[in-house]
């Protein structure tokens, strides 16, 4: 699949750059595996040719169309602290869940995308 490339005004930062980026990100664990399914997922259709069949980003994007009702990120400031750990209990397990499915994803990202890809 050929990647589009697409520009962000105002980031500097091409979508290729933000996905290997974000997929470094969920591996090293800095960033939570729902969160950054989404971002992922958000950034698929500047990537690749059709999201819907890539096997990776079908991935997160199933992670995030099944979880777009939880709080994670910067989310979680506008949740009541009561609904919130109720709804972190739910977070974490899915996240448990889908750890390691979307762990495979983004080294396969990385393996695609990253042209100056080394053993991470």
């Amino acid at each position: 699949m050929v990647a589009k490339d697409s520009q962000d005004p105002g980031s500097g930062e091409n979508t290729r750059e933000k996905v290997l980026k974000t997929a470094r990100a969920i591996l090293k664990g800095e960033l939570g595996i729902i969160e950054g399914a989404r971002l992922l997922s958000t950034l698929a259709p500047d990537l690749v040719a059709d999201w819907k069949v890539d096997p990776d980003f079908l991935v997160l994007a199933a992670l995030d169309s099944e979880t777009d009702d939880l709080p994670v990120g910067k989310q979680k400031k506008l949740w009541d602290a009561t609904a919130l750990a109720e709804r972190e209990k739910v977070v974490a397990r899915i996240e448990a869940e889908a750890k390691q499915n979307v762990e495979a994803a983004c080294r396969n990202i990385l393996r695609r995308f990253d042209a100056h890809q080394s053993d991470h």
